[in-house]
């Protein structure tokens, strides 16, 4: 019990206990990205990773003269974040100076009839939140978010049938961003930009235990100090 009764060694304990305490609460400071880098939102990621895909496919594309007209035609998709990709597609492609049509008018229409076919399949296209985690053990939450695109594409020659150009590719984005911005990312009108938040509720038992037995350990050492006082 004489350690218990030298009041420089409670005090030294009580001090450390506390700076354990402040270390372990606090999250550590960090940009609202959390990777060093401008906060984007989910939108603009699956633009970044569809647009990097595009990229890719159309590098290795062989050139088609500018008067051609290309007809782009979906042979599979996921779902509605589907139109994210087509959007992208049609402005890397115009930008780069293909025409480009997304409808074929009849064989009896007068209209222009599309010289190419560009198809694609989407194998995979989507955003979720990896793992929903805490940077200390009472600390704030954080959000590891991560995008994956899959595609296979060809093109064909609509005067014959022929293909004569098959690619594909794949991306993924990955970062880690405060939970707290997760409202500034998602778009509340966009379905898919608001992937399911499946969290560990574990931790909401535990916080309490642990901030229960710190301060009781405070208390403990001080009416022991106190009493050896008197």
């Amino acid at each position: 019990m004489r350690f218990f009764r030298n009041d420089g060694i409670m005090s030294r304990v009580a001090c450390l206990l506390c700076l354990a305490f402040l270390f372990t609460a606090l999250p550590a400071s960090s940009n609202p990205g959390g990777t060093g880098e401008e906060l984007i939102t989910n939108y603009q990621v699956i633009e970044k990773i569809s647009g990097e895909a595009v990229d890719e496919l159309m590098a290795n594309m062989p050139s088609l003269q500018k008067e051609k007209l290309l007809l782009l035609v979906k042979g599979k998709g996921v779902g509605k974040i589907d139109d994210a990709f087509l959007n992208v597609l049609i402005k890397k492609m115009k930008d780069s100076g293909i025409r480009v049509s997304t409808t074929a008018p009849s064989e009896d229409s007068t209209g222009e009839q599309p010289d190419y076919e560009f198809n694609y399949q989407l194998v995979k296209l989507n955003l979720r939140y990896a793992d929903i985690n805490r940077s200390h053990l009472v600390g704030s939450k954080r959000v590891d978010r991560l995008a994956e695109i899959g595609i296979f594409s060809q093109i064909i020659d609509r005067s014959n049938g022929d293909i004569f150009w098959v690619g594909e590719t794949s991306k993924k984005f990955e970062d880690t961003i405060s939970y707290s911005l997760l409202d500034r990312v998602e778009d509340p009108d966009i379905e898919y930009t608001r992937p399911v938040r499946k969290e560990l509720r574990w931790s909401r038992l535990v916080e309490p235990v642990i901030v229960t037995g710190i301060v009781t350990g405070l208390v403990y050492l001080f009416f022991s100090n106190q009493s050896s006082n008197d």
